[in-house]
This record gives structure tokens, sequence and C-alpha cells, in this order.
């Protein structure tokens, strides 16, 4: 099963990291995390990520074009099964000539627990979620919003995981 939805964002003001912001925890839907509004003023790198990332700082990430796609599991097991297959997923997904050096596509993956389906695949003002990994469905979703927001930007951002990104 699948839900796509378009979430308009109402701002997309920047404010310092880690500040309290509420509502950034949870997106205008009921069934998912934000893909829009209000975050932090610097975004996290287009990378793969072994552990959560703050939301303010994904949200960044999205309004320069990323795409986000987010897991849960229960067992590491199942995680790793999951990580492996969204990876061999995005490895398909061609080479964005907007990036430079390292950076070779504007997508983010990362295990998120907080997650109401397990699938989740967003960006700017876009979401889709699922039950399960559907290669053909989470591509087409993301072709069609990839590089599609505000500030098209692919430059590095952050990672801030091996300090703890609030610390």
């Amino acid at each position: 099963m699948t839900y796509t939805a378009n979430e308009p964002s109402a701002a997309r003001s920047h404010v310092a990291p880690c500040t309290g912001l509420g509502p950034i925890l949870r997106g205008p839907s009921p069934v998912a995390p934000p893909v829009g509004g209000t975050h932090y003023d610097i975004w996290a790198n287009y990378e793969r990520y072994a552990a959560p990332v703050p939301w303010g700082f994904l949200v960044h990430s999205m309004e320069h074009g990323a795409v986000v796609v987010a897991y849960r599991c229960s067992t590491a097991d199942q995680c790793a099964a999951m990580r492996s297959e969204l990876e061999a997923l995005i490895d398909t997904w061609p080479v964005d000539p907007a990036c430079r050096g390292d950076v070779r596509r504007r997508v983010i993956l990362v295990p998120e627990p907080a997650l109401d389906w397990p699938i989740a695949v967003l960006a700017w003002e876009n979401m889709y979620m699922a039950t399960c990994i559907d290669p053909v469905s989470i591509r087409r979703f993301a072709d069609a919003h990839y590089a599609n927001a505000p500030e098209d930007l692919c430059a590095e951002g952050i990672n801030r995981a091996a300090t703890d990104w609030c610390d």
C-alpha cells in the first residue's frame, strides 16, 4: 500500500540549528514527517546515514532539491536488508550534473524509527509513503520531484553524526 501527497509549505524560514522548532517534528499530514516549513539554516550532506538526522537539517536539504529516503525497521536483520535494498536502488539513479566533488546525487538515506510507515520518500512539499519497497514507484516519485525545489543547489552541507547533531 502507498500514500502520496503534496503538502504546500506555508513558510520556508531558516532558524539556528537545534533550536526548538516544535511542529518541525511532524508535517501537516498526520502520517508523515515534514516536507517543508521552517527549518535549520544549514542542511545535511547528501549521504547515507546509520542513525536518524534531525528533521530541521533534512527539510533544508529538501529545499535544495534533495530526495530523502527514510525507513523504519524493527530488527537489526530487517534494518540491514532494507538498507541494502534501498542503497542498491539509489545506486541506479543517475549522477546529478549539478553536483561536484564527492557528491554524486542529492539523495539522503536515513533510518527513522518514528515513521508511521516503513518507507518514506520525501522531497520539497511532496511525500511518498509505503508499506514495502517498490523500486518502480519509488523511482517514479524521485524522478518527478528531484531537484524541484525553491533553492536548486547541489553543495555539501554538514554531517554531525559523529558528534551528535545537536550536541
